[in-house]
């Protein structure tokens, strides 16, 4: 069986807790795309992690990771979540991998990101200034790093050198501490194998992929430019694996609510007490930077465009609970763009110039009442797509079927 876990949305939907849930069912839960931008919050009861390259499998299970080539691996983040790991019980050494063809982000991609930012002004994205766009664009422009250039230490030289050089002409930024990331590449060496090793170790495998960010962020079919660096729909797993794999799964996670992180359009965004109260409601803050969530009304339009560029085959819900108790809750059903109704959005560079209507549904006050399972069928039946698994709180464990 291979299953791809993904997100519907713009990110944040609950994609670690909903991995690690289904990851007892799999050999392997394997990272195709983004780096340490991701932040998925695992809560177990009596400890809590947040991944942001380690891939989210249940550390109490026999289960494995694999980091697979389409990621971009900053090496002291990954040194660190390895490290908490121990701390608290659980080394995963002995189960975690990671590909030998995976590029590096190095300090000179997180000053050029924080750079660039500051240059657009106004007209910045909003990037979590970790690196991951700058260490993409260097692999298009062939200088990256990959893990592999690790192994000969006098080539690896050569490269920064060329690197250094590149960077101090074009972006005036100037690194020569090549030492550090050698160090830091040293302590996690002994988990790097080939494509060629995990593409074996995974073919007759019960495989979950574990997509980051969401499919609103995808670099290519999300809500460009206000877009992550990487594929973030399904279509990234073969170009994160680099070979061709048969999924047999996609299991699209979203939120009964919306949020995103950064600047770009919002149809269905909330403002004032409205926004705050579901803020703090949803514990709304980014795991990465901390920053507080935008929020929203579900939004249907963009939930079936995901679905349908996705190829969605059944979908998770999560955070309902935190709608429990409120009077009134509402879902935005169609758009209205330049006086023109639409129900699916083909366009999505037009979507902050659209009107939203909205279906208003009865509070509920548990997701055993009725007016909540009015809500799920409502969702479905809009979609085509069935709700196969609910979300009712933050551990593990808490999960409806």
């Amino acid at each position: 069986m291979k299953t791809v876990c993904f997100g519907l949305q713009w990110g944040d939907e609950g994609k670690g807790k909903v991995t690690t849930y289904l990851s007892k069912e799999y050999d392997y839960v394997v990272r195709y795309s983004g780096g340490s931008n991701a932040g998925h919050t695992v809560e177990y009861g009596d400890f809590k992690l947040v991944h942001h390259l380690v891939p989210s499998f249940d550390v109490r299970k026999g289960v494995k990771g694999y980091i697979s080539n389409g990621v971009v691996v900053d090496l002291n983040v990954i040194d660190k979540e390895i490290e908490e790991l121990k701390r608290i019980g659980f080394d995963i050494s002995s189960k975690l991998n990671i590909s030998a063809f995976a590029h590096v982000v190095l300090p000179v991609h997180k000053i050029l990101d924080e750079k660039m930012e500051l240059v657009k002004g106004d007209k910045a994205v909003g990037t979590t200034k970790r690196g991951i766009g700058p260490t993409y664009a260097d692999r298009v422009h062939r200088i990256g790093i990959r893990l592999a250039d690790f192994e000969d230490k006098y080539l690896l030289a050569e490269k920064f050198s060329t690197i250094n050089k590149i960077y101090k002409e074009l972006y005036d930024i100037e690194w020569n501490n090549y030492n550090s990331v050698i160090e830091q590449y040293d302590r996690i060496s002994k988990l790097i194998i080939s494509p060629l090793e995990m593409k074996k170790d995974l073919e007759n495998s019960n495989v979950l992929f574990e997509g980051t960010q969401g499919v609103l962020l995808d670099v290519d079919m999300g809500t460009y430019p206000y877009v992550t660096g990487t594929f973030c729909n399904t279509t990234g797993v073969e170009s994160g694996l680099g070979y061709k794999i048969n999924l047999d799964k996609r299991i699209g996670i979203f939120k009964a609510y919306i949020t995103r992180v950064g600047e770009g359009p919002f149809p269905t965004e909330l403002f004032g007490d409205e926004g705050e109260i579901l803020r703090q409601a949803g514990k709304e803050f980014g795991a990465t930077t901390g920053r507080p969530r935008r929020c929203g009304w579900l939004d249907l339009p963009l939930l079936k465009y995901a679905i349908e560029i996705s190829g969605c085959d059944e979908m998770i819900m999560t955070k309902a609970d935190v709608l429990a108790g409120m009077e009134k809750i509402k879902v935005g059903v169609r758009y209205a763009i330049n006086g023109k109704k639409i129900e699916m959005p083909y366009n999505l560079s037009k979507i902050d110039k659209a009107q939203v209507e909205y279906a208003e549904f009865k509070g509920w006050n548990s997701l055993e009442d009725k007016e909540f399972q009015k809500f799920v069928e409502f969702i479905e039946s809009e979609t085509g797509v069935k709700i196969t698994y609910i979300s009712t709180g933050a551990k593990v464990d808490q999960v409806l079927t």
